[in-house]
This record gives structure tokens, C-alpha cells and sequence, in this order.
């Protein structure tokens, strides 16, 4: 999950999604995410999410396959509306709208492990649609 090879961006439309537990605090962060500065760009809801489900039924499901939708979402919400925009912009978007969470977390589930949350993450901040539109709305005029 940690990546301390200074790696490169991939694309600067391509958005890497941690996953976020359903509570606030300390452990704040699905003990399965990823995470790191050169790995993860936001985090997003992604552990116990509720969803369909094979045979029409419904479950909780974890994952960051949970949260990567969820910003998939973000992305798809700000383009209805912002259709100029570049897929870079609403990369730029999602990453600096985003809630900032200045707090020590738990991470990969080990609770001997804790960091500052803003050191999991390039841009230190969790997925936030309403701040996104704003913003977005902002840079398109």
C-alpha cells in the first residue's frame, strides 16, 4: 500500500481513491485502503456501503472498488453540469474541494501504526460533491 518511491503521476486525469471507514476519528481509514502520497489522491466512503447484490438482494460491501465509484460519481456529477470542463480540471476539482482532515489515523487496521491522515493522501483531504460543484462552477465561468 505505502509507496516511498517518489513514483511519478500517472496521468493527470487518472484519480487513485482510498477508502474511508463509516465512522469519524481516529480510525477513520478502512483498515484494507491504500494509502500514500504518490499512490492515493483523495479518499472516499468505501467500507460498508450498502449495494445491489447477485439475485436481487442487497448487502454491505467493502472496498476501494466501493469508494472509486463514489468519485467516479463526483467526476460524472461536475461534467453534467460543467461539460467544458477538461477531465484534468475536474481532476483538480476533486482534489482541491475536498474536505481537509487534519487527524491522527490508524492505518492498515494496526493500531500501533498511526499517522497524520494528510500523509496518506496527495492532496490530505476526503471526496466532498457539494464543494466540488461550487468550485467547479467557479473555474468554468
Amino acid at each position: 500500500p505505502d509507496d516511498n518511491t517518489g513514483g511519478a503521476e500517472v496521468s493527470d486525469t487518472y484519480i487513485r481513491v482510498g477508502a474511508l471507514a463509516p465512522k469519524y476519528g481516529s480510525g477513520m481509514v478502512a483498515s484494507f485502503s491504500n494509502y500514500g502520497k504518490t499512490n492515493v489522491d483523495v479518499f472516499a466512503p468505501g467500507a460498508k456501503i450498502y449495494s445491489t447484490f447477485p439475485d436481487n438482494k442487497y448487502q454491505a460491501i467493502s472496498g476501494t472498488s466501493m469508494a472509486a465509484p463514489a468519485v467516479a460519481g463526483v467526476a460524472a456529477l461536475i461534467w453534467s453540469q460543467y461539460p467544458k470542463l477538461t477531465a484534468a480540471q475536474v481532476k483538480q476539482v476533486i482534489m482541491d474541494s475536498g474536505l481537509p482532515i487534519n487527524q491522527k489515523v490508524v492505518v492498515g487496521g494496526n493500531s500501533s501504526d498511526v499517522r497524520d491522515f494528510g500523509t496518506l493522501t496527495k492532496s490530505g483531504k476526503i471526496v466532498n460533491a457539494y464543494n466540488a460543484l461550487i468550485m467547479a462552477q467557479q473555474l468554468s465561468k
